[in-house]
């Protein structure tokens, strides 16, 4: 893995951290979607700019369900019903909204103007499947979150798939919730139950303070995650207009908004583009993040609140063979959270997400201020363009399953 990435893939990383910090539904994530545009068109193709409602934040969103599940647990002494109801409700939103079906309780905060940049390339032939070739290129905000994910990220990779996800505290009280107000029900003035919903309160209160300091930290700059995705879709993009694999792939190229702040713009796509992604069999390659060390594929993607779902097995082995063709060694499948590649899944269209991680998931400067350029592994980013260009060749000339449902 010593060889470099293209000029043209430096270029495109540098201008986009150039940019600014491209925080979800931001102005300067607004600037970098007529960057991406400006780009495509000079590739001699015709970019649409499809707005939606996004999220500047995704701890706004969490936030909105911990304040509803505090309040129950505030008034707990005079109304423990009401303590249940908002408990559940925070919970039953929470594990929906990370599901991309939904927005429930975090509407309120899911009010502010995105955008996905796209473009239909066409194949000489009469168009018989689709690829969509997909990265987000909005950024996160940083915050002690990540300064503790550092510390839990190697403990849930090496856990059992249904302990990925990193949030699932939040959710374990919510549950508390139900069962003290539950248990209350029964012994309304219990010593016991009043320290223990004190104690529950202390629980919300430092996550409320964790999200608050998340919400309100900057925009990371972003080089690996994701703008190395997004160089590496104009990449092969560019690849793909000069060799086409095959004459009756239709390669969708897709660069997402608001994919940090819950996977709303990949989201909005599909449920957007929902009749002709039935119409016609399709799967997507989606690249996320391929610079933080050697390429790997999810083979589960991993809610940050919920249950995993996994990729269809076809897709797993035309990835293991791509692979073993260049000679990579534990390239998955793998399951860390969470990319847009689970809005696909949820939405029953097939596919895989590329990434890039050293051993036991570790990510370097995984949303922090040093997520730049010069603290890239150049390298590990174009292996995984390589691997990239490997899956998205077997994809457009292999078979696919007679049933491939969208």
């Amino acid at each position: 893995m010593g060889a470099k990435p293209s000029v043209e893939f430096e270029r495109h990383v540098r201008e986009l951290e150039a940019l600014g910090h491209r925080g979800s539904a931001s102005a300067l994530e607004h600037r970098a979607a007529e960057y991406l545009a400006g780009e495509l068109r000079s590739l001699g193709l015709g970019p649409t700019i499809e707005p939606f409602r996004g999220a500047r934040s995704l701890p706004s969103r969490h936030l909105v369900h911990v304040i509803v599940a505090a309040i129950g647990a505030a008034v707990i002494g005079w109304s423990p019903v009401a303590t249940i109801v908002l408990a559940t409700a925070a919970l039953i939103s929470l594990v929906a909204e990370q599901t991309t079906l939904v927005v429930w309780l975090s509407r309120p905060v899911v009010r502010f103007k995105s955008q996905n940049v796209w473009v239909r390339i066409r194949p000489s032939g009469e168009a018989k499947r689709r690829i969509v070739l997909s990265a987000h290129y909005d950024t996160q905000h940083c915050g002690w979150v990540w300064k503790i994910n550092r510390y839990l990220a190697p403990l849930g990779f090496r856990s059992p798939m249904l302990l990925k996800p990193p949030m699932q505290q939040v959710a374990f009280l919510f549950f508390a919730g139900i069962i003290l107000g539950a248990a209350a029900v029964v012994a309304r003035h219990s010593m016991v139950i009043g320290a223990l919903a004190v104690l529950l309160l202390v629980g919300y209160a430092v996550m409320v303070l964790l999200f608050v300091q998340w919400a309100l930290g900057r925009s990371v700059p972003g080089a690996t995650d994701n703008a190395s995705g997004v160089a590496a879709v104009f990449e092969l993009a560019r690849q793909w207009m000069n060799s086409p694999p095959a004459d009756d792939v239709e390669l969708v190229v897709l660069l997402t908004g608001c994919e940090e702040s819950g996977m709303l713009g990949a989201a909005a796509w599909i449920d957007s583009h929902r009749d002709e992604l039935r119409h016609l069999p399709t799967v997507y390659l989606n690249i996320d993040g391929i610079g933080f060390g050697p390429p790997r594929f999810l083979g589960t993607e991993v809610p940050i609140v919920g249950l995993p779902i996994a990729s269809r097995a076809f897709i797993v082995d035309l990835c293991n063979q791509a692979a073993g063709e260049l000679g990579l060694t534990d390239a998955g499948p793998h399951a860390i959270p969470t990319t847009d590649g689970l809005a696909f899944l949820e939405r029953g269209v097939p596919g895989v997400t590329i990434v890039g991680f050293q051993g036991d998931g570790v990510l370097p400067h995984y949303h922090t201020m040093q997520d730049t350029l010069a603290n890239m592994d150049l390298a590990a980013a174009a292996a995984g363009v390589e691997f990239a260009r490997a899956v998205l060749l077997r994809l457009a000339t292999s078979r696919w399953p007679a049933k491939t449902e969208n």
